[in-house]
């Protein structure tokens, strides 16, 4: 081989060797690209990436002072998410919920009331109840003896063998119809009893006891 092929050769080899280190210093330092050096839009979707990827998501409930959704950083703990939710109440119960705990991404984090605020509570609510019913239920008992005694004094003793239509109305589940035909049958044949009302269409053994008080054969 001639020495100038020789060169050549060499040269060739020379070039070669620095396209390859030049590419591979390319490709490393776009791996190594800072952020400032994007464009703005990419800029803006990386840190939203990265913000994205340092925060969880928690619902915070029970007895804190403002319970709602709050994102927090993802290496928080159950004390910080409480925290950000105001707090604990008066009669949280604290040592029913593991403070320490590593927070993650959905978590629900809920402080219980002190056993003896639910207690109280309930006890109120109860006691309202019972205050209620019997308020509502003297007043019924009241409203029924009142009616009761409404309708005791309204009806009067009626004569079956003499008393018209209208008078017969007087008397407790009679109306107009009935004492029509109380009329008809006292027609073909008087009553002797109270229980002869029995023979009138409509008057049964339940309507005869509450009409025995209030009629009088004659």
């Amino acid at each position: 081989m001639q020495p100038k092929t020789k060169k050549i050769i060499f040269i060739a080899v020379l070039l070669a060797g620095c396209i390859i280190t030049s590419l591979i210093s390319t490709n490393d330092k776009a791996k190594t690209l800072p952020v400032s050096s994007l464009p703005q839009s990419a800029q803006g979707a990386v840190t939203s990436k990265a913000v994205q990827a340092k925060t969880v998501r928690v619902q915070v409930s029970g007895a804190v002072l403002e319970p709602g959704i709050y994102d927090v950083p993802a290496s928080c703990r159950v004390e910080e998410a409480i925290s950000a939710a105001g707090g604990l109440t008066e009669n949280a119960d604290s040592e029913r919920v593991n403070l320490v705990r590593k927070v993650r991404d959905g978590m629900q984090i809920r402080v219980p009331v002190q056993k003896a605020a639910r207690t109280s509570r309930t006890q109120r609510k109860n006691a309202q109840a019972t205050a209620g019913y019997s308020a509502s239920s003297t007043k019924k008992v009241g409203s029924t003896r009142a009616g009761t005694e409404k309708n005791n004094s309204a009806v009067q003793i009626v004569r079956i063998n003499s008393a018209g239509v209208s008078e017969l109305q007087q008397l407790p589940g009679i109306g107009p119809a009935l004492a029509q035909r109380i009329v008809e049958t006292r027609n073909s044949g008087r009553f002797t009893s109270a229980e002869d009302l029995l023979r009138v269409p409509g008057i049964g053994k339940a309507k005869l006891a509450k009409l025995r008080n209030y009629v009088e054969v004659d």
